[in-house]
């Protein structure tokens, strides 16, 4: 057999394998050997507490950004775009936490180029990244985050991310002054909604002491009494353990709200305080306002407690979807049964 005839393939197939095996090397190999930080932002986690403000800019692609920014307070965050009405003092602040506590796994691309596909370009170049920024009391820049997309299949991506779960998730980041990014865990949170972030309370008193629910006003106003524990309509019960859970998706000036053809219903308390709140349909949303009276024989922490909640919650309009219309416009055989 002449070998030199076969010395031409088998050289080939010698290169090739070497191809392949140095491919499949690199392959598993970062982009970037940089070393990862035990905690990406260190020197923002060493001011936390220095922490005023809070700014959370979504990337929308070619629907542009959308910005929040928190204010801290001496009575705790408010919201900028909504009239600096308080925010969710509790995502804010585990937001702030989630931030210093972030984790650099492995080190990924340098190359700008490369950003899009990982979610990393910034909101205000069609990008799809989320920002986070903070900043000291002063107005200096503590942190810019870039948060792209998590390390997971397409499917699972588009699941429904909550506010801020107890799972720990990979996803790509950067420093916004860096293009070095970094696959990283951590817990950030996602949703853009602002029924998020702002304050999901509503008034609220001592369930126990309700003596009275009133629905409506004139010919069409209707009433239960509660009298030894019991509700005197079977459906009541169910109906204030939905009341309970009730929270608002957004909030506006009550001003800017036409309530003339509200409907209210009142919550009236065996010490002498009683909630109103009036709603009113509009297209497919609920406004209601709300205020808080005391008798003119209540307690002086009675009479305080509804100046106080006065003076958090009337003035302002809250919406909810047109799903709540049977609790918030409730008509009397709703309660019947």
């Amino acid at each position: 057999m002449d070998m030199t005839r076969l010395l031409g393939p088998l050289a080939l197939l010698t290169a090739t394998s070497l191809v392949l095996a140095l491919t499949a090397l690199l392959g598993e190999r970062p982009v970037n050997a940089a070393a990862p930080p035990k905690v990406l932002l260190a020197d923002y986690a060493a001011r936390l507490d220095q922490a005023a403000t809070l700014e959370v800019t979504h990337g929308r692609g070619l629907s542009g950004a959308r910005r929040l920014l928190m204010r801290r307070t001496d009575s705790g965050w408010t919201l900028d775009e909504r009239w600096n009405y308080p925010a969710n003092d509790e995502l804010v602040n585990e937001t702030l936490l989630a931030l210093a506590d972030l984790k650099a796994l492995e080190a990924r691309t340098a190359q700008t180029d490369w950003h899009r596909s990982l979610g990393l370009v910034v909101p205000e170049d069609l990008g799809a990244a989320v920002r986070f920024r903070v900043s000291d009391g002063a107005g200096r820049e503590m942190a810019a985050l870039l948060l792209g997309k998590e390390q997971q299949s397409e499917n699972e991506a588009t699941q429904e991310v909550k506010n801020y779960g107890p799972e720990m998730r990979q996803f790509y980041v950067r420093r916004e002054d860096s293009t070095q990014s970094w696959l990283a865990r951590g817990r950030l949170p996602r949703n853009p909604d602002i029924a998020a972030w702002i304050d999901p309370r509503l008034p609220r008193h001592d369930g126990n002491k309700l003596k009275k629910l009133r629905f409506g006003s004139g010919g069409e106003a209707f009433s239960m009494l509660r009298v030894g524990g019991v509700w005197s309509m079977g459906g009541t019960q169910d109906w204030l353990e939905r009341f309970d859970a009730l929270r608002p998706d957004d909030v506006a000036r009550a001003q800017a709200i036409d309530f003339a053809t509200a409907r209210p219903f009142t919550l009236i308390y065996e010490d002498g305080l009683s909630v109103t709140y009036e709603n009113v349909g509009a297209a497919t949303v609920i406004w209601s306002r709300m205020e808080a009276r005391a008798e003119a024989n209540a307690t002086p922490e009675i009479r305080t407690l509804a100046a106080r909640l006065n003076a958090r919650f009337k003035g302002w309009a809250f919406r909810f979807s047109a799903e709540r219309t049977p609790l918030l416009l409730p008509a009397k055989r709703d309660f019947e049964g």
